[in-house]
């Protein structure tokens, strides 16, 4: 069984709470950065069983320096899940890029203090890697080491709703990669540093209780429930599943150094699903639930998804990644209790 003891920001959430679900059943200890102490309880019975190897740290703000500092003694890696996610027509700045910005430097600042460190693990996204002009667009290309060369005009305006706040949170996910892949290469820590891009997160969500209904869904749970009720097609068809999404988070912690890009550079690990179609996905919902009030649009609508390589995760983390069906049977089950 694993010693090793790692700290996860963002436990409380959906992408949180499966890879400390998945950290638990390997046998880790696993401290918990927590906003408020009456969190602690509510996370305790979400894993019944591993109490024993759960630990909590309390962390009002993540930038906080010496909560950080507390927090990180004696861990051996860091999981960085926490993201903030606004999307309103807050303030670009203030709101979506300070944030987002801000927290990723703090952990690694941390981390540099704390000699115990030996990988930190960032969730970022796909967006982090593309484009804001190609975004729009389906099947636009997302490839391994982009960032760099992707323009950001703070200045340029800002389309309005519903687009505005999806347009600031891609900026914001591109700043905050790209002061990750500064921050690397100036400091050359002598930790790892590796960041998980996922696509749309789809599929069950620990976070609710078992066995009851789900009233309020994850934010992207939500949009692919609205589509398959709707009839609509604004997003793209294909997404990834939560499960593996968590275990590349889990893989980047035993992987081995050789797998990962040198001291001072950061290795990155797309996550998104295999290919599907929203006819697919309409049909497979008709057959096995047809209890689902699902309304169905002309034959042949899809949304290509974007065109990206998840080889790293799977041939250096061992990921096999969900197929899209058996990932929305787990949505829809347990919307259907």
């Amino acid at each position: 069984m694993p010693s090793q003891l790692l700290l996860i920001t963002g436990a409380t959430g959906f992408i949180g709470t499966e890879t400390v679900y998945q950290a638990v059943n390997k046998g880790y200890r696993t401290r918990l950065a927590i906003r408020r102490p009456e969190q602690a309880d509510a996370l305790k019975q979400r894993f019944p069983g591993h109490e024993g190897q759960l630990e909590f740290a309390l962390v009002p703000q993540i930038d906080n320096k010496d909560a950080l500092a507390t927090a990180l003694e004696g861990v051996d890696f860091i999981v960085h899940v926490a993201s903030p996610m606004p999307l309103n027509d807050d303030d670009l700045r203030t709101a979506y890029i300070d944030p987002a910005v801000r927290g990723t430097l703090a952990i690694l600042e941390a981390a540099k203090g704390t000699p115990s460190v030996k990988r930190v693990i960032i969730t970022s996204s796909i967006l982090a890697l593309a484009p804001l002009s190609l975004a729009a667009r389906p099947g636009f290309a997302v490839e391994e080491g982009a960032n760099a060369s992707i323009e950001v005009d703070l200045d340029a305006p800002i389309p309005p709703a519903p687009k505005g706040p999806m347009y600031k949170y891609h900026i914001s996910k591109i700043l905050a990669h790209r002061a990750t892949i500064e921050w690397a290469a100036k400091h050359k820590p002598a930790f790892d540093v590796a960041t998980v891009h996922p696509y749309y997160v789809v599929g069950y969500d620990r976070t609710q209780k078992p066995g009851v209904a789900v009233e309020a869904p994850a934010p992207v749970n939500s949009l692919y429930l609205h589509s398959l009720k709707s009839g609509g097609d604004a997003l793209q068809s294909s997404f990834v599943d939560v499960r593996d999404v968590a275990a590349i988070h889990i893989g980047a912690i035993t992987v081995a150094s050789d797998k990962l890009k040198a001291r001072g550079e950061v290795t990155e690990y797309i996550a998104n699903g295999p290919f599907v179609m929203w006819d697919e996905l309409r049909a497979f919902v008709a057959k096995k639930y047809p209890g689902f009030p699902l309304k169905h649009v002309a034959a042949g609508v899809s949304q290509k998804p974007p065109i990206s390589s998840t080889e790293r995760a799977s041939r250096d983390l061992g990921v096999v990644f969900h197929d899209p069906l058996d990932t929305l049977a787990a949505l829809l089950d347990q919307h259907s209790v």
